[in-house]
């Protein structure tokens, strides 16, 4: 009988996890199609031809495994004005790397009280916590709410609040001193207590009203050490004091930190400039851009434990790292991949889908 359960148990989720993929994959096709069509607007001369697209679907079917993984792989080639074999579509991302790579660790950068601690990072700007009913601050002080608030006002006039498992700007605070008292902890999940970031002026003069973020990725095949193999820029608009999945602005980088010459908003429409600030983004290149890759590089080999990690990290006034997150559930690759990819054909990524691949090999 237990035998017989645990198979319907598999089926039942195997099921479950068919149907889910379906329907993700439905949606990514709906984002490639509107990713095309923004691209075509700008880039009327990379429309694909007939030939280029058959070539596209026999390589999804043949190399990644199905064909649902073509749309997007059509997209990325539409962007850059031609076809490359060892893309990584993020609809196979999700399928076939993530749970072969991460595995039960995914979740962990979720427990945002959890990242100093494991990681050593003095780079964290974090000053405690709201744990299971218990205000903590980041050298493990236990403090009533009063206490807490004494402590972290007196570092700054202003602190920010971020909740667990949150992204895009949602779950987001920014709280002065009174705003604190009347702040209801308890109708919130656990939660991270963060210092403002002041960020260098390099990303202000695009926009002062929200901190900038640079998604470093990180990929430590075992037995090997880590090593960046993608990143792009996430800058926010002015009059939003955060950037969000509505008023980002995502701009690729290349292997030697320069802006790509287009940025993606929430609706894939691409510009070369920053529509604010009016400053064009080919041409510039980020400051000691190889020095946040070395140090993220250095604290992914410090973890250990997962294959691929987003950091998200930014300079501020004072030339100095700040990692503000790190994504170790979902580092999605579509933006990094459509701009300067394919970045990951030095993985075996790409025969994962092979139920005869051994990741031994790696």
């Amino acid at each position: 009988m237990r035998n017989l359960f645990s198979s319907i148990k598999k089926k039942v989720k195997k099921l479950s996890s068919y149907q889910y993929y379906r329907y993700m994959d439905s949606q990514y096709e709906k984002a490639a199609q509107k990713s095309i069509q923004a691209s075509l607007k700008v880039l009327p001369d990379h429309r694909l031809t007939g030939k280029m697209e058959r070539i596209i679907d026999s390589y999804a079917k043949d190399k990644l495994g199905s064909i649902r993984f073509s749309p997007l792989l059509k997209a990325y080639a539409v962007y850059q004005g031609e076809f490359k074999e060892g893309w990584i579509p993020d609809n196979y991302f999700m399928r076939h790397v993530l749970p072969h790579t991460n595995v039960y660790h995914s979740g962990i950068s979720d427990l945002r009280q959890l990242a100093r601690k494991i990681l050593k990072a003095p780079e964290m700007p974090d000053l405690g916590y709201f744990v299971r009913g218990c205000w903590v601050g980041v050298e493990d002080q236990l403090f009533t709410k009063a206490q807490a608030k004494e402590y972290f006002f007196s570092k700054s006039d202003q602190i920010i609040i971020k909740l667990n498992a949150s992204m895009r700007g949602e779950g987001f605070f920014r709280l002065t001193r009174n705003e604190f008292d009347s702040f209801d902890e308890y109708k919130s999940e656990d939660f991270v207590v963060q210092l403002p970031i002041q960020q260098n002026e390099w990303f202000s003069r695009f926009s002062k009203d929200s901190v900038a973020t640079l998604r470093i990725t990180t990929v430590k095949p075992w037995g090997n050490p880590a090593k960046k193999l993608a990143a792009f820029m996430r800058f926010g608009r002015d009059g939003v004091d955060r950037v969000t999945a509505n008023s980002r602005l995502v701009v690729g980088v290349t292997a030697q930190g320069w802006l790509d010459q287009y940025s993606f908003d929430s609706e894939w429409n691409l510009l070369d400039h920053h529509p604010d600030s009016k400053i064009r983004w080919l041409g510039n290149r980020l400051p000691d851009f190889e020095k946040m890759v070395v140090r993220c590089e250095q604290l992914h080999d410090l973890e250990g434990t997962m294959e691929i990690i987003g950091w998200d990290v930014v300079l501020d006034q004072h030339n100095q790292m700040q990692l503000m997150e790190w994504n170790t559930g979902y580092p999605g690759v579509v933006h990094s991949e459509m701009t300067t990819g394919p970045n990951f054909i030095q993985t075996d990524w790409s025969d994962l889908w092979r139920p005869t691949h051994s990741r031994q090999k790696i």
